[in-house]
């Protein structure tokens, strides 16, 4: 998140599920509303495929579809970021290798 001290707040006017909601954000509008959006694809797909029509269920159903593809893609990160470290230890030891048999000349 950005520092508070720096932006100011802004108003934006969303639409989820067909309900207008004003919200407060640091952000940019147009990332709020993006966020907003997701949302809003999210509680549809499941008030679609699921039946439920309780407002609040989908709320909570779509709060955790939307919990679960922020966890997945937290461990996908972890598991890239593992690799490219392995990555960077073998070509750093490579480098050296090398460096250590040119100077051996």
């Amino acid at each position: 998140m950005t520092d508070a001290a720096s932006h100011d707040k802004e108003m934006v006017e969303v639409q989820i599920l067909g309900e207008s909601y004003t919200i407060k954000s640091e952000t940019s509008p147009e990332y709020t509303r993006r966020v907003a959006q997701h949302v809003d694809r999210t509680a549809r797909e499941i008030r679609e495929e699921s039946g439920v029509v309780d407002q609040k269920k989908i709320a909570i159903l779509a709060a955790l579809a939307v919990t679960d593809q922020l966890f997945r893609m937290r461990e996908g990160v972890e598991v890239v970021k593992g690799l490219a470290e392995k990555r960077a230890e073998r070509l750093v030891a490579e480098v050296i290798a090398a460096v250590e048999q040119g100077s051996g000349d």
